[in-house]
């Protein structure tokens, strides 16, 4: 029983939710996953009768997708407390951590499109928080062939440097924007997603402090995907290249496209913070999952005529990684709560009940994009704001985050290890889970940046 499972305040309609998650995570997330899994073939994966559109679908039906969408446009955001998001990521991180990823993925480009100034993509949100089919797909399309943790470095000063620059460029040509590149095979959702939350290379002289983000419908000509990638670990989550060959993106879709707002600054900070913070609730979940699997072998299992959960040393084994889950789920889900909660407060839940809000949220950032691109004054001042050596003047939210996702992660794989070490022979055998979820959460730790450059670009926020 952990810390939340007999923390009664967090109040009956919070229980409720947590309840919900849990039961559609143990009813139908981890038996998909299971089933998945088992596929040869990753194609097989997202095949229109697979399970993967059920867990796709339950998961709308019971509303956790609108976690993220303000109530203006259709979701729950500001109903619960800022802490029922990473609840439920929690809950489906335990039932599958590949999984949970693809779910969490997906609501990405719809979320950044409230701060669009143009209301039809705002509208995304809408559309998204309405759909119960799973015919709206998000992917964050990030990673690149030959820059797939080089994007981390973004957020410290290394990433400026113009050999880091972004394979895929959005070149301006009047009111659209050419793209050229691809994304590589590790974009989660990247071969079923229907919209991209995309990095681009503005500025290539910046390096990566020179990107752009741009909202990216999926359908445009030009767009093609690659084959869904066929990996070791969570084989349930769909992962697959992206390519741009000479597609034009009307400049409404450009969301951030100031050279320099994604670098060594509190936005490049904060977007890593919350990016990393998700992965922490979702594999402390796993870490969890690995404990309770191991606890109901060694109940249920002998050794030498006696119980293994009686032998001094298992129960030793076992207290350690007890001790390690539960300090790493209450750390991950006090960080996850400290980032939401900067949007559950009184204020900003009355602020985001209204259109109006994201409609000047977005013509603020349009106003300023136009400013910068045509005023000298203002080019300066963003550069010197976004220069790399001010990254220490400016808060940095980046290392809890980080710190999470990586205390999560190496725990939910050290955890995994132990417990296989438990099960002996019987972990080889795919009757029992331990040896998928230790593949799963071997994969966790290259997600979103390999651990150790996680903590190298975070360190100069220390």
């Amino acid at each position: 029983m952990g810390y939340l499972d007999i923390d009664t305040r967090i109040g009956r309609r919070l229980n409720k939710l947590r309840d919900a998650a849990r039961t559609f995570g143990e009813e139908v997330v981890r038996p998909a996953g299971i089933a998945l899994d088992k596929f040869q073939d990753p194609s097989d994966v997202i095949n229109k009768n697979s399970v993967l559109w059920d867990v796709f679908r339950g998961y709308r039906e019971h509303d956790f997708h609108k976690l993220m969408i303000p109530r203006a446009f259709g979701g729950t955001m500001g109903r619960y407390p800022s802490i029922a998001l990473p609840m439920v990521n929690e809950q489906m991180g335990y039932a599958d951590g590949g999984l949970a990823i693809s779910l969490l993925v997906s609501s990405m480009p719809f979320i950044f499109a409230l701060m669009s100034p143009e209301a039809k993509i705002r509208d995304w949100a809408r559309a998204y928080a309405a759909d119960k089919n799973a015919s709206m797909i998000g992917c964050w399309a990030i990673t690149e062939p030959a820059h797939g943790t080089d994007w981390i470095l973004g957020v410290s000063k290394a990433g400026g440097d113009p050999r880091l620059a972004p394979s895929l460029t959005a070149v301006k040509k009047g009111d659209e924007y050419i793209l050229n590149g691809w994304k590589s095979a590790w974009v989660s959702n990247g071969t079923i997603a229907t919209h991209a939350l995309l990095h681009v290379g503005i500025e290539q002289s910046m390096g990566i402090h020179g990107s752009g983000i741009a909202l990216c419908p999926l359908d445009l000509p030009g767009i093609s995907k690659g084959a869904p990638l066929d990996k070791m670990g969570q084989r349930a989550l769909n992962q697959g290249e992206i390519i741009f060959e000479e597609v034009k993106l009307n400049k409404k879709y450009m969301l951030l496209n100031i050279p320099g707002i994604f670098g060594a600054n509190a936005f490049g900070h904060t977007f890593l913070g919350i990016a990393n913070s998700t992965m922490g609730s979702t594999f402390s979940g796993q870490a969890k999952a690995s404990l309770d699997e191991a606890l109901k072998f060694v109940k249920t299992n002998e050794r030498d005529g006696k119980p293994l959960s009686e032998q001094p040393d298992i129960k030793i084994k076992m207290f350690r990684m007890f001790a390690k889950v539960e300090s790493t789920r209450l750390f991950s889900l006090r960080v996850a709560n400290h980032f939401l909660s900067r949007f559950s407060g009184p204020f900003m839940s009355a602020g985001t009940s209204f259109r109006m809000t994201f409609w000047m949220i977005g013509k603020a950032l349009q106003t300023y994009a136009s400013l910068n691109e045509n005023h000298e004054f203002i080019r300066n001042f963003t550069k010197r704001f976004t220069h790399p050596e001010h990254a220490g003047e400016l808060m940095d939210w980046g290392k809890y985050g980080v710190g999470s996702k990586i205390n999560a992660t190496e725990t939910a794989y050290q955890v995994a290890k132990e417990a296989f070490e438990i099960f002996g022979e019987k972990a080889h055998v795919k009757d029992y889970p331990i040896e998928k979820m230790l593949r799963d959460a071997r994969a966790s730790t290259i997600e979103d940046g390999i651990n150790d450059s996680l903590a190298l670009a975070s360190f100069e926020g220390l």
